[in-house]
Order: C-alpha cells, then sequence, then structure tokens
C-alpha cells in the first residue's frame, strides 16, 4: 500500500519548483493532469482527500494530501515561480480563500478558479481570479455545440440536395437586402457557386444601391456578377433564395406576396412572420451570414477558391465589425478555416479602396455645409454624379468628436439620395430612415449604416439649383429630426 504523505510532513517541498499546481484533485483536476501529462509539463496535485491522493499517486501523479482552505497548508504551497494555478476544490469557501491567498502572495501567474454554482462566478472574479469555470455550464455549452454540428452537416446537405432535385433549367434568383453590403454579397457568392458546382444557373439580385465604397471595391476586385432587380425581372426565376434576410418585403423590396424557396440568413424573424419555403436555416446566434455559408463548405468539404475565401472571410470581418460585435465561436472558427485559402494580397486591396476626386470634393462640400443638433450632423452636398461618394463622406464625418449620427445627402438623377450612419446604441438608425423616409421614397438598412432614394416630385419643376436645394434641405432635415423626435429643432 502506498503511504501517503501530508504537507505538513514535507517540509522541502516548498523549496522544488513545478510548472503548475492543481488544488484539488477531483475528476476536474485529474482531467487536466491528463492532459498536462501528455505536454511533459511537470505539476503537482493537492487534495485534502487521503484516499484519493493515494489514487493520484497509483496513477504516478506527484500528489500530496492538504485543505487549501487552511492557511497552514497555503503558506506551504511551492507558489513561487509557477505559471499557473489551477483552484478546484467542491469548496467554495476553500476556492475563495486559496485564490485571495495566491493572488496576495505572488507576482500573479496565471490562476482558474472554479466555481461552484452560477452565484458563485462573480466573486471568484472579483478575487482575482483569471478565468472562472462552471463544469455544468462547460458540460451544457459543449452539447450545444456538438448538436449545431450535427444541425449545420444535415443542413448543408439537405440544401445541396434541394438545389440537385431542381431541373436544370430552372434558374436560382438569388436575392439579397437592399443596398447590400459584403456580407450579403460574399454569401451570395457562395450560394451561386454551390448551385453551379451541381450544374444550376444561378444569378445574384439586389435592389439599391451599393454604397459603401469597401463594397464597391469588394465587387470590383473579386468580378462578382450581379443583376440590378427592376421591372420583370423576378418572372426569370422560378426559384427564388434570399440570403442576408429572411422575409419578403422586410429589409427588402420583394413584394410582400413573393414564394421564396431558400432561406439562409442570421436574423432573427420578424415578431409574428412565418416561411413556407423549402429549405429555411436561420441561425441568429452567429455573427454572419458569410459564417453559416462557410461552415456549409467546410462539412461538403467542397472546393474552395481563394477567391470565394477571401469573400467569406471578408463578409465575416464587415458584418462582426472586425470580430467585435455579436461574435460567436462559430465565426472564429470558420475564419480560422477560410483563412488558409484567402489571397492575402486580394484581401488588402479590398480594404485599402482608393477615394475618387470627387468623393474627395463631395468629403469636402459635407464639412463645409455640416449642421449640427445636439449629436446628429446634417449635411447637403449639392448636387452629385457619384452617389456612392456619399457613404465616404458619411463614414468621415461620424469620426467628429460629439457625433453620434450622421445624415448626408444629395441629388442626382432626379432623385434626393441619402446616406445615414450611427453609433447611438439607442436607435437603428435602419428603422429612424424607414420611418422618415419610407413612405415618400426606398429607404431601409441596419442598426448602424442606412440609405433612402426619394424621387424629386413636386421639386423637380424647381429650375433655380439654390432654391431646389434649400427646399430639399429643409424637407429632408424636417423628417429625419422628426424621425429620431426632435421635432422642435426641425422648425
Amino acid at each position: 500500500m502506498v503511504q501517503v504523505k501530508q504537507l505538513g510532513e514535507l517540509p522541502p517541498l516548498h523549496k522544488q519548483k513545478y510548472t503548475y499546481l492543481i488544488l484539488g484533485g477531483g475528476s476536474i483536476g485529474v482531467a487536466l493532469a491528463r492532459e498536462l501529462t501528455k505536454s511533459r509539463k511537470d505539476f503537482i496535485i493537492v487534495d485534502a482527500d487521503p484516499a484519493r491522493v493515494e489514487a493520484l499517486r497509483e496513477q504516478d501523479y506527484e500528489a500530496i494530501e492538504g485543505d487549501i482552505g487552511s492557511y497552514r497548508v497555503l503558506e506551504k504551497l511551492p507558489i513561487k515561480g509557477v505559471e499557473g494555478i489551477f483552484i478546484l476544490s467542491s469548496s467554495h469557501a476553500a476556492n475563495v480563500k486559496a485564490l485571495e491567498y495566491v493572488k496576495s502572495h505572488t507576482p500573479a501567474p496565471f490562476v482558474m478558479a472554479r466555481a461552484v454554482d452560477l452565484l458563485t462566478i462573480d466573486e471568484l472574479y472579483r478575487a482575482g481570479a483569471d478565468i472562472v469555470l462552471h463544469p455544468p455550464t462547460i458540460v451544457a455549452d459543449e452539447a450545444l455545440n456538438e448538436l449545431q454540428k450535427m444541425e449545420l452537416h444535415g443542413a448543408s446537405w439537405q440544401l445541396m440536395s434541394y438545389i440537385k432535385s431542381l431541373d436544370a433549367g430552372q434558374r436560382v434568383g438569388i436575392v439579397v437586402h437592399d443596398n447590400p453590403d459584403s456580407d450579403a454579397f460574399a454569401s451570395a457568392l457562395c450560394l451561386r457557386t454551390m448551385a453551379e458546382s451541381l450544374g444550376r444557373s444561378a444569378d445574384i439580385l439586389y435592389y439599391g444601391m451599393i454604397g459603401h465604397h469597401e463594397t464597391r471595391a469588394f465587387v470590383n476586385l473579386l468580378d462578382i456578377p450581379l443583376v440590378h432587380i427592376a421591372n420583370g425581372v423576378l418572372d426569370k426565376y422560378p426559384v427564388i433564395a434570399l440570403v442576408d434576410c429572411n422575409t419578403p418585403g422586410k429589409n427588402n423590396s420583394l413584394p410582400p406576396n413573393t414564394r421564396v424557396n431558400i432561406v439562409i440568413d442570421h436574423h432573427p424573424l420578424p415578431e409574428g412572420a412565418g416561411l413556407n419555403a423549402d429549405f429555411v436555416d436561420i441561425r441568429p446566434e452567429v455573427g454572419a451570414a458569410s459564417t453559416m455559408m462557410a461552415r456549409y463548405v467546410q462539412e461538403l468539404d467542397f472546393e474552395l477558391s481563394s477567391h470565394l475565401a477571401t469573400a467569406l472571410l471578408y463578409g465575416i470581418r464587415t458584418d462582426t465589425n472586425e470580430f467585435r460585435r455579436n461574435t460567436s465561436a462559430a465565426d472564429l472558427n470558420a475564419a480560422a478555416y477560410l483563412y488558409g485559402f484567402v489571397d492575402k494580397d486580394l484581401l488588402s486591396q479590398i480594404e485599402t479602396p482608393s477615394m475618387s476626386p470627387e468623393a474627395m470634393d463631395v468629403l469636402g462640400v459635407a464639412i463645409r455645409n455640416k449642421k449640427i443638433e445636439g449629436s446628429y450632423l446634417i449635411s447637403n452636398v449639392g448636387f452629385i454624379h457619384d452617389r456612392d461618394t456619399l457613404p465616404q463622406a458619411a463614414d468621415y464625418l461620424l469620426k467628429l468628436e460629439g457625433i453620434s449620427t450622421v445624415l448626408v445627402f444629395g441629388i442626382s438623377e432626379e432623385r434626393i439620395v441619402i446616406s445615414a450612419r450611427s453609433k447611438d446604441i439607442r436607435i437603428n438608425i435602419g428603422d429612424v430612415i424607414q420611418k422618415a423616409f419610407g413612405e415618400i421614397g426606398s429607404a431601409g438598412g441596419h442598426q448602424k449604416t442606412a440609405a433612402a432614394q426619394i424621387p424629386l416630385g413636386v421639386f423637380s419643376g424647381v429650375k433655380d439649383r439654390a432654391i431646389l436645394m434649400k427646399l430639399t434641405e429643409e424637407a429632408v432635415t424636417r423628417r429625419f429630426l422628426g424621425a429620431v423626435g426632435m421635432e422642435g429643432q426641425a422648425e
């Protein structure tokens, strides 16, 4: 029988040096010890149960008996010079005492502490833990992760089976949301590529305009074929897919009664909405539609070109704001998978598109003509040829100190063209622009970006340009400030 020595019987122990200390030799501690052994790391386990310590030593682990809730034991721990300490006992009081002792007696190695229930997590963080481990939560998260993998595997094969079942002559129209961004186009490009790999034809369709200069560079550099939706265009497509949006007429200009066959989106369904599509995959837990498409490709072991990988990675980065917004483990895993396939030079060109001379001129006019109401900035840039210069100006003005929301507008092709940006968490700028201009034109967007186009209507008969600009400015400003609840300022 192996003799178990107690910590108090080992005076030389504090002179020995270990890379890691495991305080608590239960199932979690043993699992950790097993992994450290595989990595050839040196460590020692401390546990209060003599029988458990004996069992650990019989498995060739270096283990000693000691109650980590006792200062007499804590004082003998060889904590000096260790890289990491794992406090994993089943006693919350003992874990807190050990954590506080470690943090007050050593130049702070990495410390992981176990929470015995959800209510104790915050206390352990306050006591100085770098990571708090709650085993039931970890088990639940892992189970959910495995469930999602199974669902994704099934969804990817169902999607390909459905596309394959279509008649060869049935052309698929892939519709993205109005005024689409890089995530929408990348996702649609992936679906188009998958369809064509099965011998089915598909086109990417969109309403509105391509507003952001980086999105324009994205489309041009990747040579993405697009079809702008006009009257009669949809009649050519017996199969309709919605990508990065999920309901006809919501965030897209499809007629609300449009029959949709495929829906792939990461936004939740509008409240009360229902779908009657042949294939539906909606995953609000992920940050980008491109993540879903990348995972399809990965599950199917689909041949991935550098162009498609570059598009999907940029789509993920765009919609998650470089992984700072609504980012899940799925987004990070998809990005890691794609990164090995991307064209780094092409990605760099997309990220740093040049600014045209007209864009520079419009920006200058926007700065000179800016009007500020509280944290709102409105600027009238006059007559323009390239309406895509407006989003660039709006992006720049949003960086000004004290500004939370920007609206820039001008006149192009007998229309008032509007671009809006916001970093105010209290409002959804897409909803604001829809409320302000949806009844008199085409309007919409997202939480932080939006756009609108309004026919000049009765103003088209005004020949004096100065008067026309003054009239449109008064109308746009009044409607916008009214929509954000500043009616008094619009007088």
